[in-house]
């Protein structure tokens, strides 16, 4: 009640519900979100908000002096920039936004590259494991015998596929041949429909 009459210095949180009492009847729900939120939860709310403080404290102690020249700075280079030459901050824009894309694509590209990557490396020692246990399971005469056919069957597939390859090649040049020469008789070239 001291704090209502003016007695004591209120501390933020006693000043928050002096305004919060006083804008009861033009903020009812704002008052409402206070007491629903607010106060059962400030046991844990209060820390929080101290730590924060705190650490505004730390930064405008510290921090602050230290970037307030090249805030100063900035602020002046962009409010000149803003001001005098607009199509020079366009540009300006332009070229931030470009860097920032190829960035964003560069790093989209490394991500690729490397599940790409992983799922190769992947596929190589499944594959390594696959013919261990088949090598294991066979023995070794009977892989190499089974090394042997295989090999065979590509060399057969391959001579296959160039004997087709040919003989549609062939196909293809005799078919060539047999369009005439030129133009038919009777229709001038570009004529159209």
């Amino acid at each position: 009640m001291d704090i209502l009459q003016g007695n004591t210095h209120p501390t933020p949180v006693d000043a928050l519900k002096i305004k919060l009492t006083a804008s009861q009847d033009n903020f009812p729900q704002l008052f409402h979100l206070y007491s629903t939120y607010y106060t059962p939860y400030s046991t844990y709310i209060r820390p929080l908000q101290r730590a924060f403080l705190l650490s505004q404290s730390y930064f405008y102690q510290y921090a602050f002096p230290t970037l307030y020249p090249i805030y100063g700075l900035a602020n002046r280079l962009l409010s000149l920039a803003l001001t005098e030459q607009p199509s020079l901050m366009s540009l300006a824009l332009l070229a931030l936004l470009l860097i920032v894309s190829l960035k964003v694509l560069d790093m989209l590209r490394r991500t690729v590259i490397y599940w790409i990557s992983i799922a190769i490396r992947l596929a190589v020692y499944a594959m390594a494991m696959i013919i261990g246990v088949w090598i294991y399971q066979r023995g070794l005469e009977q892989s190499l015998e089974d090394l042997g056919w295989i090999v065979g069957l590509f060399a057969g597939l391959g001579e296959q596929g160039e004997r087709v390859g040919h003989a549609k090649a062939t196909r293809s040049a005799k078919d060539a041949r047999r369009i005439p020469k030129g133009n038919p008789k009777g229709r001038r070239r570009g004529g159209g429909w």
